[in-house]
């Protein structure tokens, strides 16, 4: 049996879609028949994104300016005539020697990683609660279980956040129906993962069991099953895709 994800009829808000990630989101979604807000930080980028018309949005925002992050969340929703679906995968890696951090670097890493998907929820929540089926799904990081490979504390400490967040807003949301779950993903093969450098980066590569990273679309499955309606009685879970790079 094949199982294909019906999200006809279905709004969906989508943040960091000129990442990797967020631009196999894109167009599983817009695939499953959503209509859909993409967002992101590069306009260059979000005009490189296939597909237009009536079904897609695109929508450029600085996500660590949180009056701008507010407007674009007030746009996209109105353009979408409500929200059934958020998700949040922007995330900025900095690869920085852990105890030569300055203010900035944390600001930046919190701003981006951890606020940005709050206020995302906070201003979305309204419309969630109204739709019969709301959705959040964030995206964590292993680094966040395991606090990284030294030289991203600020993002493993971040993501970390994310995790705790999935946890509290899922046992605080379960009474209205908003499921919120978190991707966690391990290692993906992409530009945040070669920024660690070529020895680093093939020392990781080295200890991975399935002898590769992941790729950015086998993300895609599964966040498109915890926006289903399969999905409607799982919240609080922090779903792991990393190949058992890492297992709990």
């Amino acid at each position: 049996m094949t199982l294909r994800f019906d999200f006809h009829g279905k709004k969906v808000l989508l943040t960091g879609a000129t990442g990797d990630v967020g631009n196999a989101l894109v167009q599983g979604f817009l695939e499953s028949g959503a209509k859909l807000a993409a967002t992101g930080r590069s306009p260059e980028k979000l005009r490189l994104i296939e597909g237009s018309g009536e079904m897609l949005k695109k929508l450029p925002c600085d996500f660590e300016n949180f009056a701008e992050l507010k407007a674009m969340l007030e746009e996209a929703i109105t353009w979408l005539g409500g929200c059934d679906i958020l998700v949040c995968t922007t995330a900025d890696m900095l690869v920085k020697d852990p105890l030569s951090l300055d203010e900035s670097d944390w600001r930046r890493a919190l701003n981006v990683n951890l606020l940005a998907p709050y206020f995302c929820i906070q201003g979305a929540m309204p419309a969630l609660m109204d739709s019969p089926a709301g959705r959040i799904i964030l995206f964590g990081s292993g680094a966040g279980k395991s606090g990284g490979l030294g030289q991203n504390l600020t993002y493993g400490a971040s993501k970390g956040g994310i995790l705790a967040m999935t946890f509290n807003l899922a046992r605080e949301l379960a009474k209205t129906r908003v499921t919120v779950n978190c991707l966690v993903p391990g290692p993906i093969d992409g530009p945040l993962m070669r920024e660690f450098g070529p020895d680093l980066y093939n020392k990781a590569l080295a200890k991975h069991p399935m002898g590769r990273f992941a790729r950015a679309s086998e993300l895609a499955p599964a966040t498109l099953f915890l926006a289903s309606e399969e999905a409607a009685h799982i919240t609080g879970e922090a779903l792991d895709v990393n190949g058992g790079y890492f297992t709990d």
